[in-house]
């Protein structure tokens, strides 16, 4: 029974744990309709865990919305793309000077 209650305990404790990549950095927990998420930042990369509750989320539906909104409210920069499922992901920011904006070019 003790180990159990044991094994059940180390299966909580890792529901939240964020990946080798932002090991060490302490979450902003942010809130966007009913959504609760987690998010850890790396220099243009943002770990995102869903830490609230729903009944069958889907990503592709307004769950990768809501996340896109937490993080690009959080930090203030665009998200280019997010990939992941619907309990953890990763956004990849879109972050520089205004004249870094875009890149365009002549020919092929």
């Amino acid at each position: 029974m003790r180990k159990i209650v044991l094994i059940s305990l180390s299966l909580l404790a890792a529901c939240n744990s964020p990946t080798m990549h932002f090991k060490g950095i302490d979450p902003v927990q942010v809130t966007v309709m009913e959504s609760t998420f987690d998010l850890r930042r790396r220099d243009n990369q943002v770990l995102v865990i869903r830490t609230s509750r729903e009944y069958a989320p889907r990503l592709s539906q307004q769950l990768g919305r809501r996340a896109e909104i937490a993080v690009e409210e959080t930090y203030g920069c665009p998200v280019d793309r997010i990939r992941g499922d619907a309990a953890m992901m990763v956004a990849h920011l879109k972050c520089g000077k205004p004249d870094d904006l875009a890149k365009i070019a002549n020919g092929p």
